[in-house]
């Protein structure tokens, strides 16, 4: 049988032409099981990306921070302020400027309402004030734009460790306030009391 010749216009291809050439045709690649135990990533995985570097809160913030919080605080003790004023009151002999004088004083039942008053206001704050640091930022941290965290995680510390944080704060005032200055040179910039709970104080 003869081969039928090229219709017109027809060009030969090239010799060689079809040949495999390296990286480009031939059969595509065979395929590889996933080694066992393989477990395909969650939808929305993203690849690992370096945390960014943490940033210590400097000692400004920090005390910008502790003024407001203390004056906050005021506001906790306004009930006992107006109630040295409106509770009943009596007469007795005190002494002013080296004279003998009467002066009007609460009466007895009146001193525990303000006490009663002072107290309710300052365990109030506590709570409020170690439950914010410990798991957010208090108001003054806040305006600040600083937050404690966990010295190694940098995770929030939470409500327990913020209590013995507020209390070791007394430590560190104890020494001439040594304890605070103390995060001027530490390289992580930890006063006493947050080296004796394990947190920083960062940037927000």
């Amino acid at each position: 049988m003869s081969t039928p010749p090229p219709p017109p216009g027809y060009n030969p291809p090239p010799p060689g032409y079809g040949a495999q050439q390296p990286g480009y045709g031939g059969p595509p690649p065979a395929y590889q099981a996933p080694p066992p135990g393989y477990q395909a990533p969650p939808a929305g995985y993203q690849p690992y990306q370096q945390a960014p570097q943490r940033q210590y809160a400097g000692i400004g913030a920090r005390l910008g921070a502790r003024l407001l919080d203390g004056l906050i605080g005021i506001i906790f003790a306004i009930p006992a302020f107006i109630a040295f004023f409106a509770v009943p009151k009596h007469y007795q002999d005190c002494t002013i400027n080296g004279e003998d004088s009467v002066c009007k004083v609460p009466t007895g039942a009146g001193w525990g309402i303000i006490i009663l008053l002072g107290v309710i206001g300052g365990l109030t704050y506590f709570v409020i004030y170690v439950k914010k640091v410990g798991t957010s930022q208090s108001w003054g941290q806040k305006a600040c734009s600083i937050r404690v965290v966990d010295k190694d995680s940098g995770a929030q510390i939470g409500t327990g460790r913020s209590v013995g944080r507020f209390f070791a704060q007394y430590l560190s005032g104890a020494v001439c306030y040594l304890g605070y200055l103390w995060a001027l040179w530490d390289k992580d910039k930890q006063t006493w009391h947050d080296k004796i709970v394990g947190s920083v104080v960062v940037k927000a």
